[in-house]
């Protein structure tokens, strides 16, 4: 052999024997000063909500993801800088929230008023009217539907002028959904017999025989003045809605989850966003965070996807995200918005859905172009219906592609026709479990009848049907048990047991909401909480599930979920919370 190539292959042997010696496997003593892992967790009970293997008794973390997942003896001799014994402490994937409104929490600034009789009431009001002779606007809440709506009648202007003939008043309902305005209040909108309907029957101003506003807003048709006639214009406000967001972010981060959707603001989007920007700035964002742009009138659906768009530009952080528009469909049964079948009991009130199967097929063709998803509010299974017909339609035309992820949220009545189409479209299914309990007032059964009432919310049929279901809070305005009412571990038990909590009851026993079939297993409620909220929000492949290769997000219960008496799971606090390995909340045990 030539000296040349001999020399050329001893260098070459070198190099590869270097390389060999370089790669030092987790046992070699280099690992000493290097370990494989940052921390490993034994001695748990880890439920993965993985279906190849639910079950495990430690996990490994390494950069804010897992690495390693099985026995104890499996993970014993793998170098960590730290090890956790959780001795026996439930381990669970972190949670996601798929419908919420953090954003929205005191960006009303109502005058309370309240009352047991309308006499009561309306006494309130003026009183608060007499203390405040500097409002421009009275802005009051709440008025109970039942005292005031009839079938298809509700509140009259009259009424209010009686005792308030020159002052503006905008009295909300307890709902949040309606609103009763006097005379003046509507004269300064500009609302006459006119005035056309964003969407007659749902967004819309009620009216008597002549074509008269009465004084009922319903839906849209007073959303859509918010942000102008009522934006927050006081350095006080601002600030008390900013810290108060911040608090309920905290409290949702103590709560476990590490990533919610917020369902949208009612048109005060900018001034929401750029809170949550200024908070993800400044380090206090605890969690992600997706925001929308919300369609609640017909006209709004025109610049929808624009308006996402922009909020991407203007606002969009590694945290705060945006890639869904929000649709109200339709609104709520007290009010006779949302959009059933069937007509309501008792009323001539036809609510149609906000957009057409058409409408809505244009819309969600283009949110495929802008490679976006889409997000609707649907009670009624007229709603829910049409949503499903749009999918269809826009999927024909699509084919194989279609890439906007729909979730329906709510889903109070489906038709059980529609339950199996649900899946079949590859709709996600989003449900809020602590609406399940008894409900204190008859209005809606009243309004629906026996047969109706008593088969809504199917979530349990819904789910095994092979549908991806999630859950979520779709709450703002729980004043000091706001905490609570966002609470997973609320929802996993109402959705449990279909009953509120014990302490909420209004008789000695409410009994098990109908129908008792529906009650959703705890592994099912924890799947929709974790792995199936991380498919809404396209996170399948970083969180949901403790997994190799995913995000290192997930809570340490101190009580077993799986074993602790049903009543007792809405005051389950995580004694740890973990975001891509960073602890958010709470310390590791010693």
């Amino acid at each position: 052999m030539r000296p040349r190539k001999l020399f050329l292959l001893l260098a070459l042997l070198a190099l590869l024997t270097a390389c060999r010696d370089a790669a030092v496997s987790p046992r070699d003593a280099s690992s000493e000063t290097h370990p494989a892992v940052d921390l490993v967790i034994h001695n748990a009970r880890i439920y993965t909500v993985n279906q190849h293997q639910p079950w495990s008794q430690a996990v490994a973390i390494k950069n804010g993801k897992f690495v390693r997942l099985g026995k104890d003896s499996e993970l014993a001799a793998l170098p960590a800088r730290r090890r956790l014994d959780l001795q026996q402490r439930l381990l669970l994937p972190a949670m996601v929230d798929g419908h919420s409104h953090p954003g929205y929490v005191s960006v009303e600034d109502f005058g309370e008023v309240n009352g047991e009789t309308p006499e009561a009431l309306l006494s309130s009001v003026k009183k608060y009217a007499d203390q405040h002779p500097e409002q421009k606007w009275l802005r009051l809440c709440c008025w109970p539907t039942t005292m005031f709506v009839n079938g298809d009648q509700g509140p009259k202007k009259e009424v209010l002028d009686a005792i308030l003939p020159d002052r503006l008043v905008w009295f909300e309902s307890e709902t949040a959904h309606d609103f009763w305005l006097n005379s003046a209040a509507l004269a300064e909108l500009g609302v006459s017999r006119k005035t056309p309907d964003p969407k007659p029957g749902l967004a819309m101003y009620a009216r008597d025989k002549n074509g008269d506003p009465t004084g009922w807003v319903k839906e849209g048709a007073g959303v859509q003045h918010f942000s102008t006639q009522f934006a927050l214009s006081t350095p006080d406000h601002i600030k008390r809605h900013k810290d108060r967001v911040a608090d309920i972010l905290q409290h949702m981060s103590k709560h476990g989850l590490t990533a919610i959707f917020d369902a949208g603001n009612k048109g005060y989007g900018d001034h929401v966003y750029d809170v949550i920007a200024t908070l993800e700035r400044e380090g206090r964002l605890p969690l992600r965070y997706f925001g929308t742009y919300q369609i609640f009138t017909p006209e709004r659906a025109k610049i929808a996807v624009d308006e996402v768009k922009r909020y991407q530009r203007e606002y969009g952080g590694e945290l705060l995200r945006f890639n869904s528009v929000k649709l109200f469909m339709d609104g709520i049964s007290a009010n006779q918005s949302a959009s059933y079948t069937r007509p309501y009991l008792g009323s001539n009130i036809a609510s149609e859905p906000l957009l057409t199967t058409e409408e809505l097929t244009a819309l969600l063709l283009r949110l495929h172009e802008e490679r976006l998803d889409l997000m609707v509010h649907s009670i009624g299974d007229r709603a829910t219906r049409t949503v499903l017909d749009a999918v269809q339609a826009a999927r024909s035309v699509v084919q194989d592609d279609f890439y906007p992820r729909v979730t329906v949220a709510h889903l109070a009545l489906v038709d059980p026709v529609d339950i199996p189409r649900i899946s079949a479209l590859g709709v996600v299914a989003n449900f809020s479990p602590w609406w399940f309990g008894v409900e204190s007032s008859s209005v809606v059964s009243d309004l629906l009848g026996k047969e109706r009432y008593n088969a809504m919310y199917p979530a349990r049929s819904v789910f095994e049907s092979g549908a991806t279901v999630t859950f979520s809070s779709d709450e703002w305005w729980g004043g000091d048990m706001l905490p609570t009412y966002l609470s997973p571990y609320l929802g996993m038990q109402t959705g449990h047991t279909r009953q509120y909590p014990k302490e909420w009851w209004q008789t000695a026993d409410d009994g098990v909401r109908l129908p008792a079939s529906e009650r959703l297993t705890l592994e099912q409620l924890v799947t929709g909480y974790t792995r199936h909220g991380a498919y809404q929000l396209r996170l399948e492949d970083q969180l949901g599930s403790v997994e190799v290769g995913k995000a290192a997000d997930f809570i340490v219960l101190d009580q077993d979920l799986f074993t602790m008496k049903p009543d007792e799971i809405w005051r389950l606090q995580p004694s740890l919370v973990v975001m891509e390995g960073k602890v958010m909340q709470g310390a590791y045990p010693e």
